[in-house]
């Protein structure tokens, strides 16, 4: 069941952060961007959106507030999503607690702790939610399928379609509610809760992690635009000569620090060593997924866009691939040396004198 939602919702990702920025206006705070075609996305700390969207809207956050209507789907990943307004498409969640008060002109798929259909929200298509409690109290005009340790319905929920739900507790007359047939299938062994957190904490460690990349990408270029663009074009032009220095970076300066480390005036040193490799790893990717989102972006729309789009798009494509069996982990190190190479062939550059 959860597994049906994070593939829907990192491909809408990928679609709709792929998009032509004709239109440049921009919130440079939250790092909100409009599209020509009245697409909207950004991330953030606290985002809060009163006005309506004509298209797309896309955001990713620690609290996102919806106040303004949708003219086509809202994507949202974050600790908290409220949306209040309406959203003529579908909706596509993920987060720690997720509140839909608006009415729904399309599907709902939602992965969450807490879900929430308030008495006020009509769901014209169907619903397919995961979350640890899951509470339904508006109108579903489509079918549903809920996984959840515990499903909690209010006085005005009704669902016109089929149920097919996936529970520890459930209220025992959800039949009432439910307009055609009702499978219920209820959790009651350990080692089905023991899968179900495993996966949820997979789910939860994929979504944190793509946020954390993201955000940090969005900083990096936002404060030093300059730099993660130089970066980059040494990623393009001296890619093998980067993964070289970063091998040897990565190996031979933890040793050097630690023989600095043991010695009497040589301890300074090294914890600076140290304090340098740890600021290179961090920010040794950015660069990386910004090329790659460039390339990827040019040949598939071959048209250009702003550095943030590039970004997104590297830094999901990267998530995704890391994901894969065995090759994810090479492809992560693979990148992490070239990063690593990158910023130490920018310093030498920076270190040559000028004649």
């Amino acid at each position: 069941m959860v597994k049906k939602l994070i593939p829907c919702l990192v491909l809408l990702l990928i679609l709709v952060a792929a998009l032509p920025f004709s239109a440049e206006a921009a919130d440079e705070e939250t790092f909100i961007r409009y599209t020509s075609s009245g697409n909207a996305f950004g991330g953030g700390d606290n985002l809060q959106i009163d006005q309506d969207i004509q298209g797309d809207l896309v955001l990713a956050g620690s609290l996102l507030e919806i106040n303004g209507n949708i003219g086509d789907d809202f994507i949202g990943a974050g600790g908290e999503i409220i949306v209040n307004g309406n959203v003529s498409g579908n909706i596509i969640a993920a987060g720690g607690s997720i509140k839909v008060n608006g009415n729904v002109g399309g599907d709902v798929a939602a992965v969450g702790g807490q879900v929430l259909l308030s008495r006020d929200s009509v769901v014209e298509g169907d619903i397919l939610i995961g979350g640890g409690e899951v509470t339904l109290n508006g109108i579903v005009n489509g079918n549903g399928e809920v996984s959840t340790s515990t499903l909690r319905t209010g006085n005005d929920f009704q669902l016109k379609g089929n149920l097919k739900l996936e529970a520890e507790n459930y209220p025992s007359n959800l039949k009432d509610n439910v307009g055609k047939n009702l499978n219920i299938t209820k959790r009651t062994g350990t080692a089905d809760q023991n899968n179900d957190i495993s996966e949820g904490f997979g789910i939860f460690s994929f979504i944190i992690g793509l946020l954390a990349s993201i955000a940090l990408g969005f900083i990096l270029i936002y404060i030093y635009p300059d730099f993660i663009s130089e970066l980059a074009k040494i990623v393009k032009g001296s890619t093998f000569k980067a993964g070289i220095l970063g091998f040897l970076i990565l190996v031979f300066l933890p040793i050097l620090a630690i023989i600095l480390l043991i010695t009497l005036f040589g301890w300074s040193l090294s914890v600076l060593i140290i304090l340098f490799l740890t600021l290179a790893i961090l920010i040794a990717t950015v660069p990386v997924k910004l090329l790659a989102g460039e390339i990827i972006y040019y040949r598939v729309f071959k048209k250009e866009a702003g550095k943030m789009v590039y970004y997104l798009l590297g830094a999901v494509i990267f998530a995704l691939a890391y994901e894969i069996p065995l090759v994810g982990g090479f492809i992560r190190f693979i990148a992490l040396l070239i990063g690593l190479g990158v910023i130490v062939i920018w310093l030498t550059e920076r270190a040559r004198p000028t004649s």
